[in-house]
């Protein structure tokens, strides 16, 4: 059942030891403008993202060899979603001169830049900003859709003719990715990995906001009881640029419910209903011979 669309899934899917708590309940549909959101300032609607649902950890991973590297250690378990305009995940932002004529404020997601042991030594910092549900019996068959708009932030002149933007991969001193995911874990085998599905947003557009769209068939029984994660994530170090906009997020699912109409009658049901149809006959009968 496991499925991947990059050489980061499987590195990145054994290495989330921890998830956060999330009862068992039927998959909930979601969208979100961020237009009745805060952005960020320091000080106003701090708590905006996280009352929201989102939440954010990381893993890292020492960089050496095939990108990102070895697993080091995880952290962060599963925190509220932070939206400081500081240097760690994620804020709501509104200064984008393209932004969506939908409204104003859209979703920042960059790298934890807050922790300096890991991006001063070089180690590849795997920041993840998420949702995540249970999948039940009744999201079986069904198939789920995560959407959003995406552009990476608008180039700033450097004065040298090149872009001084925090968008992911301007002037990457190593290799940084950002991406979107949906992701499955089976919690009762040790929350290993079962889908990984991925959209690279690293190269998308600085002047144009674009739809993406993520599936996944949940037809597979074995899916019941599984967690359901999805969200952006990135991999950076040496502080390299990791930023990109999302907007317009919908979690979404489609397929066919139960038929209550044209339900076929039971053999033993028309057999039943055509002795009775038969008796009140006779009876008639009866009652113009007497």
């Amino acid at each position: 059942m496991f499925k991947s669309t990059h050489k980061l899934a499987i590195a990145t899917g054994t290495a989330l030891l921890l998830v956060g708590a999330s009862s068992q309940a039927a998959i909930t549909e979601f969208t979100q403008n961020f237009e009745g959101l805060t952005p960020a300032d320091g000080v106003n609607g701090l708590d905006d993202l996280g009352n929201n649902g989102w939440e954010v950890s990381a893993n890292v991973y020492d960089g050496v060899g095939t990108f990102p590297g070895n697993y080091l250690y995880f952290y962060g378990a599963f925190y509220p979603a932070p939206n400081t305009g500081g240097g760690a995940f994620s804020a709501i932002a509104n200064d984008d001169v393209s932004a969506n004529a939908s409204g104003t404020n859209y979703l920042n997601i960059y790298s934890d830049y807050d922790n300096r042991g890991a991006q001063e030594a070089g180690e590849i910092v795997n920041a993840f900003v998420l949702k995540q549900q249970s999948i039940d019996a009744s999201d079986i068959g069904k198939i789920l859709t995560f959407s959003f708009d995406a552009k990476r932030p608008d180039v700033e002149d450097d004065g040298l003719g090149g872009d001084a933007s925090l968008a992911v991969g301007n002037n990457c001193s190593v290799e940084c990715v950002a991406q979107a995911f949906v992701k499955t874990l089976d919690v009762n085998d040790n929350y290993n990995t079962t889908n990984y599905i991925i959209e690279v947003t690293t190269a998308i557009s600085q002047a144009n906001w674009t739809n993406y769209t993520i599936t996944l068939d949940l037809s597979d029984p074995l899916l019941e009881g599984q967690l359901l994660q999805f969200g952006f994530e990135t991999f950076a170090t040496n502080d390299n640029p990791t930023g990109v906009y999302y907007d317009n997020i919908e979690l979404a699912l489609t397929g066919a419910e139960p038929e209550s109409a044209n339900v076929p009658i039971p053999t033993i049901a028309l057999l039943g209903f055509g002795a009775l149809l038969a008796w009140s006959g006779m009876s008639s009968i009866r009652k113009r011979l007497s």
